[in-house]
């Protein structure tokens, strides 16, 4: 028995560290065997995981920001995601080693041959990269710890001071985050092809994140609530998990629109090879259902009232959302370095199963070590009573 009072399932546990496992070692066979194509997996999978951990943390802290008392009787929740982050944060340090397989600009010579390249080699060079990459990924671990720490201090104080520090430490979070995953977007995604910029990438990759995450985490409050475990949850809290999902993936198609119309528009060499390689060379499919996966679908399907207090529904269309994040980070990585679109390859699976196990595992083992319900949290009675 969990301080939670869960149990988890010997069986679920056992089968999540099975996968973890063969996971992994397929995913390490693929960076031995072929190394280009083995970190393209580990970047992805990697980066995609570690997002859907920050923005649990996200989640809390603009609901803390804010004052907001309906997510409450849930939290636990994405603050379990939060606790993802140190392992994240570890399987993408990995990619250091990898470098000159994925970066153009980390191959011998090529800084030195390529004028418009070597204008940026005070940028883009390998210890300023992983330094940058460290320090990024240590200030996440530390304010996720930190926010998490608050809302557990909450648990044995029946004062709301825990409550008020956790507003400040959200504050600090928020703009630090903001700033450092923009910077981590242009470092980690858009150097893949230096020769191209885009300064509304860094913005496009929060919205990413936002909805990806908010998907994530409706599927989880689900299940919690047909298991029985969070009984509190009520159709008021799906429905304004259903109204983030909807207006998220809008935020998406915004940026994503004016992402592609300012360039198709200006019509420059330089900026529109982007696209380019991602409408030919058989990328164009995907390329177009990255549209319908993270924006057509789900505005569709739920836009009418009812289908955001459904919860069937609503974790059918977070898994339209997930797959629709997983592969638009596919496409910005994978055509860097395969011109030709080849198809999900084995080494992408054994990512995205060996990392997805161990975020479940990360995230199961969070939830059943501390009460799932913050009975000194201030904003609980008005959780329990939410109703729109």
């Amino acid at each position: 028995m969990s301080s939670s009072g869960i149990v988890v399932s010997p069986n679920l546990r056992r089968a999540s560290m099975a996968l973890a496992v063969l996971g992994l070692l397929g995913l390490a066979a693929g960076l031995a065997l072929e190394p280009t194509r083995g970190f393209s997996s580990l970047l992805l999978n990697g980066f995609f995981f570690l997002t859907l951990a920050l923005g649990g943390a996200v989640f809390l802290a603009l609901n803390s920001v804010a004052n907001a008392g309906w997510y409450t009787v849930f939290k636990r929740i994405p603050e379990a995601f939060a606790s993802y982050v140190p392992v994240g944060a570890a399987s993408l340090l990995v990619v250091l080693a990898g470098l000159p397989s994925l970066y153009l600009w980390a191959r011998p010579g090529v800084m030195e041959t390529d004028h418009l390249l070597h204008k940026k080699v005070a940028f883009l060079n390998a210890p300023g990269f992983a330094i940058r990459m460290a320090v990024m990924l240590a200030l996440w671990a530390f304010l996720t710890w930190r926010l998490r720490k608050n809302s557990l201090e909450q648990d044995a104080e029946p004062s709301a001071e825990p409550t008020k520090r956790n507003v400040a430490t959200s504050a600090i979070f928020l703009v630090l985050f903001a700033l450092s995953f923009c910077l981590a977007s242009f470092d980690w995604l858009m150097s893949l092809e230096p020769h191209w910029f885009s300064t509304i990438y860094g913005l496009y990759n929060v919205a990413g994140l936002l909805e990806s995450s908010l998907a994530a985490i409706t599927v989880a409050v689900v299940l919690m609530k047909r298991s029985g475990l969070m009984k509190e949850i009520n159709t008021s809290h799906l429905h304004d998990l259903g109204k983030l999902m909807f207006g998220f993936a809008t935020l998406w198609a915004y940026l994503w629109f004016s992402q592609f119309l300012l360039i198709w528009y200006a019509n420059i060499p330089e900026e529109t090879v982007y696209f380019i390689n991602r409408m030919h060379g058989g990328w164009g499919g995907p390329f177009y259902l990255n549209v319908v996966l993270n924006w057509a679908l789900p505005f569709v399907l739920l836009l009418p009232k009812p289908a955001k207090r459904n919860a069937t529904h609503l974790c059918l269309v977070a898994g339209i959302m997930l797959a629709g994040r997983w592969l638009d980070l596919h496409l910005m990585i994978a055509p860097s370095n395969m011109p030709e679109y080849g198809g999900i390859n084995v080494w992408d699976v054994a990512g995205l199963v060996g990392l997805g196990a161990l975020f479940v595992l990360a995230v199961t083992r969070t939830v059943v070590s501390v009460p799932l319900i913050s009975r000194n949290d201030p904003y609980l009675v008005e959780s329990l009573h939410h109703h729109t």
